[in-house]
């Protein structure tokens, strides 16, 4: 998230042909959103599996991070913290391209329709854009998941694999599975997300979204 946070800010400066003086174009703010995202997950990607991989154990006590990065290694090499980088890249450009532009998109359009600077602009559009992160990221969550936890049928770990195992199991509706605790979660997470940045970049000295 702190690589997604901010990436995304240069990356919109970069794409800005008018120095500022114009409102940047929403295709133009998907795109820093989805850049910032794969980027900051493709460096991240290891931490994502381990972390998955800890959570689907049936140990107890639960395996250290250590002692998981140690048996992947072990059984796949360095190569294997990396299974499932293609979906965890996929998930990350979407969910970044959501939650930075969606954020960024929602709240020039309440300032324009009167609302002023401050935590309710914020709470809303943080509300708006943790829905919209729900939506658009669930079906890559689940294939995200099957695949890091090595459950895919077949022993699959690519996209393709595991889009085909949960609409075998589940149909379509296998790729919302879960929807309302990711938005649970997304939600608050947004909402507390986007009020301490804003909050950082104001002690900082740096202008608002």
């Amino acid at each position: 998230s702190s690589l997604r946070f901010g990436l995304y800010e240069p990356l919109k400066v970069m794409m800005d042909t008018s120095d500022g003086k114009e409102e940047l174009a929403v295709w133009k703010k998907v795109t820093a959103g989805l850049v910032a995202g794969a980027g900051a997950a493709a460096i991240a990607s290891p931490s994502d599996l381990i972390m998955i991989q800890m959570a689907a154990s049936k140990q107890f006590p639960p395996p250290s991070m250590y002692q998981v990065a140690s048996q992947v290694i072990a059984k796949d090499g360095i190569a294997g913290l990396y299974k499932g980088i293609g979906t965890t890249v996929t998930r990350a450009a979407v969910l970044g391209a959501t939650k930075m532009a969606t954020y960024d998109v929602v709240k020039t359009e309440l300032r324009k329709n009167g609302w002023a600077e401050g935590p309710g602009l914020v709470f809303a559009a943080s509300v708006v854009t943790g829905l919209a992160i729900t939506i658009t990221t669930s079906p890559a969550t689940n294939m995200q998941t099957i695949i890091m936890s090595g459950k895919a049928a077949g022993g699959g770990s690519g996209m393709l694999s595991a889009a085909q195992d949960i609409l075998r199991r589940q149909g379509p509706v296998g790729f919302f599975r879960g929807f309302g605790m990711q938005w649970a979660r997304f939600g608050p997470y947004a909402v507390v997300q986007f009020a301490v940045w804003e909050s950082l970049r104001k002690a900082c000295g740096i202008g608002a979204i």
